[in-house]
């Protein structure tokens, strides 16, 4: 089983992205870059995972209140930074608990040292330098995530934006696009998944904040 294929199971005969003819012709990414197409085919079941409950729509605010992963010293928004992170880690572990998951990134692409140095450690950086040499060497852009540890790995590149992936949770049918300031586009293909979902996000203090309202 292929990534491609994955992809087309989530939507089995409803939609597949790989024959949409507003796909732009020169991605070469299943899934990774069509969030926006995601979003606009199915808008009921779009949604983002998000810190916020509603929008900010208000740039300058949003740039008062944002906060970014950076170590250095003069970075007064760290701590905050990984306290939120914390909490979309706990949803996507209980997501990972009951799903096959796979994933399509940019890995491969990166400079995979600066990648490397957002980990937290050295068996991180370790491991990501290794999956990033197997995919170069396979010259793919996507893997079924086995281990949790490799889970996590990716999941910090993402939500501090070192690394773009989409995580498909294949048995819940849901995608989730990182690496969007703790606002990550989201797609739930089945109702029932959805409610848990909002449970759990209401549970670790982050919103699912649907597309529609």
């Amino acid at each position: 089983m292929n990534f491609t294929k994955i992809v087309e199971g989530i939507w089995g005969k409803k939609w597949s992205p790989s024959e949409d003819k507003e796909k732009d012709i020169e991605c070469d990414t299943a899934l990774l870059d069509h969030s926006h197409l995601v979003a606009e085919r199915f808008p009921q079941k779009s949604f983002n995972l998000d810190r916020f409950p509603l929008q900010i729509k208000n740039q300058t605010v949003f740039e008062q209140v944002n906060i970014f992963f950076d170590r250095t010293d003069d970075n007064p928004t760290l701590i905050s930074y990984l306290r939120e992170e914390e909490k979309f880690k706990q949803v996507f572990r209980k997501l990972w608990a009951y799903n096959s998951v796979w994933i399509e990134t940019t890995l491969p692409k990166v400079n995979v040292e600066m990648a490397a140095d957002a980990l937290d450690s050295e068996n991180k950086k370790i491991r990501v330098k290794e999956i990033h040499t197997q995919l170069k060497a396979s010259g793919s852009k996507s893997m079924k995530i086995k281990h949790l540890h490799d889970f996590e790995l990716f999941l910090e590149l993402g939500l501090r934006e070192k690394v773009s992936t989409v995580f498909v949770f294949e048995d819940m049918k849901i995608c989730v696009w990182s690496n969007f300031d703790f606002s990550l586009p989201l797609y739930s293909g089945d109702d029932k998944y959805t409610e848990l979902l909002q449970r759990i996000c209401s549970t670790e203090g982050i919103y699912l904040r649907s597309l529609t309202d």
